[in-house]
């Protein structure tokens, strides 16, 4: 038997081939572990006349309510290589909309994919929708395979050197209620690898690729600061330069952005989404203005670059809100800034049940449903109340212009 993992191309976007896909990559090892012959296909970054699928007999595919159709294309080229090869569809869309994924493949795999997946190959289930029962012990996960892939065919960079992401936890433990992370179980209690683990696959990759800059992928890095004080003594040996996502509510502490700091981290991405405490309680944020801006402070003094992420749109926005938004973030001067739309992602809150936040979604066409794509390209794809989406498109394009003083996010040598 033999296993595809393919990964659908997201042409919309100007750097589609940043990273391996991550995800795949522990599927893919997870299956080798136990003696199951898989090959990776990543087609990230390739034009129709470059998709060439190979003989399998069961193809997986990672889905993104974004380029869903693309897949779906993609899958039709594998069932014409093997017209009777089974199909599989995990990832985000497959796992908030999984009934009506499953009228288009033979599984839905929902949630985490390594248990489901070694299921399907060794079992072959008579439902087809599997939900994916979550890793507990994350040292048992073997490590990604980068043999599966050219890890030289990727350009995530940090300042200006080759790099590589890499997952110390998984899960959240916080409920934003616009996160789609939601989708694939990220708000389950948060689950950690030892340190020891973490530093082996920084010592693999090192050795074997010459990498030594990475990208921490978790939700949230460092949550657990007995945990982070472990791997800042035992990493800084090392001298590696590292980038991560953490909440502001933490940088503000100087003993966790100064931990950061000391094991080589160099740049620090962190979810402001609104400077108004109308909209970020309503969020469900759980962080608060004053949050944001110590932090913002506290990690630049650290001597981090700090990127922060901000959101157009969210139920309640006013023109008020935008301008308390752009005078914080014009009071703290983060690095560097990239400005969202609201999207109500499917598996949402903000999606199954719209009217009870005030959203009417006027357009299903899940292409839109970029966060940005293009030159900062986005669409709104609903309305609030009264405030119809071109009005919230001015709001966007009002903040960027109000930040343009600050770098747009991408325009540095931290990808």
């Amino acid at each position: 038997m033999k296993i595809v993992l393919i990964t659908t191309p997201v042409l919309e976007l100007q750097q589609d081939r940043l990273e391996a896909p991550l995800g795949l990559l522990y599927i893919a090892s997870y299956l080798k572990k136990h003696n199951i012959n898989v090959e990776i296909i990543d087609l990230s970054g390739k034009p129709e006349s470059q998709w060439h699928i190979p003989n399998g007999d069961i193809y997986g595919f990672t889905t993104h309510s974004t380029t869903y159709e693309r897949t779906l294309k993609i899958k039709d080229l594998a069932i014409k290589v093997n017209s009777k090869a089974i199909t599989v569809a995990g990832g985000a869309h497959a796992s908030a909309l999984p009934q009506q994924v499953s009228n288009d493949f033979d599984y839905v795999v929902v949630g985490e994919g390594e248990k489901a997946m070694l299921e399907i190959a060794t079992s072959m289930p008579t439902k087809s929708i599997i939900i994916g029962k979550p890793v507990y012990d994350l040292d048992l996960l073997p490590y990604p395979d980068y043999s599966l892939v050219d890890i030289h065919s990727y350009y995530r960079s940090l300042a200006g050197k080759p790099c590589v992401s890499i997952l110390s936890s998984r899960g959240c433990p916080y409920n934003c209620i616009f996160c789609n992370s939601i989708t694939m179980g990220a708000h389950k209690p948060i689950r950690y690898r030892t340190v020891d683990n973490v530093i082996g696959e920084i010592e693999t990759l090192k050795s074997r690729y010459k990498i030594s800059s990475f990208r921490f992928q978790d939700d949230i890095f460092g949550t657990k600061t007995s945990w982070l004080k472990e791997f800042t003594n035992k990493v800084r040996p090392l001298n590696i330069d590292y980038r991560c996502f953490a909440r502001a509510n933490y940088c503000r502490e100087p003993e966790f952005v100064g931990m950061l700091a000391q094991g080589g981290c160099r740049h620090v991405s962190i979810g402001v989404e609104s400077g108004s405490s109308k909209i970020l309680e309503a969020m469900g944020k759980d962080q608060t203005v004053e949050d944001i801006r110590e932090g913002i402070i506290q990690a630049k003094a650290s001597g981090l670059i700090v990127r922060v992420y901000l959101i157009v749109g969210y139920p309640g926005e006013t023109w008020d809100t935008i301008h308390e938004t752009i005078d914080l973030m014009l009071t703290c001067r983060p690095h560097e800034y990239i400005v969202y739309p609201l999207i109500p992602y499917p598996g949402t809150p903000l999606f199954q049940n719209p009217s009870m936040y005030g959203i009417r979604i006027i357009d299903y066409d899940f292409s839109k449903y970029f966060q940005v794509y293009g030159n900062r390209q986005a669409h709104f794809v609903y309305e609030l109340g009264n405030v119809s989406s071109a009005t919230l498109e001015k709001m966007r394009h009002y903040m960027i212009e109000r930040l343009a003083e600050l770098k747009w996010s991408g325009e540095s040598n931290f990808i």
